[in-house]
């Protein structure tokens, strides 16, 4: 395999269509641990916040991408490897129909919007 690795953690869906997170502080340390077995160079995770680790619920992924601040501060390991998010952000926070032609909304997966964007960028450059 490609010893220059990374990981996008995304969450997965079971068969019985239930989401299963991945960002947590003791899959972080996993991960991390499988790295390290493998003596992978320059080796990465990011953390998608939505998605099965959100329950497509996107105005979970504040709070997801600040536990993983969390998990950040409390770990030097984890601050090393996790290198970054992957947010659903538009203008306009949600969904809609591509007919519904609201500027600035996505016509594809629900997003937080420009405020809690923002907001969220400022926490992130704060802790890190």
């Amino acid at each position: 395999g490609n010893p220059l690795t990374h990981t996008v953690l995304r969450g997965a869906i079971n068969k019985h269509g239930q989401s299963i997170p991945n960002y947590h502080y003791e899959d972080l340390v996993r991960l991390i641990s499988m790295y390290q077995e493998r003596d992978l160079q320059n080796s990465a995770i990011i953390i998608d916040a939505n998605h099965a680790n959100s329950n497509k619920q996107y105005k979970e992924q504040i709070r997801i991408v600040r536990e993983v601040l969390h998990s950040r501060k409390v770990s030097s390991e984890i601050a090393e490897y996790v290198k970054g998010f992957m947010i659903e952000s538009y203008i306009e926070e949600g969904s809609q129909k591509v007919t519904d032609r609201v500027y600035g909304k996505s016509i594809t997966d629900p997003c937080i919007g420009w405020e809690d964007s923002e907001k969220l960028i400022y926490t992130i450059a704060d802790n890190v």
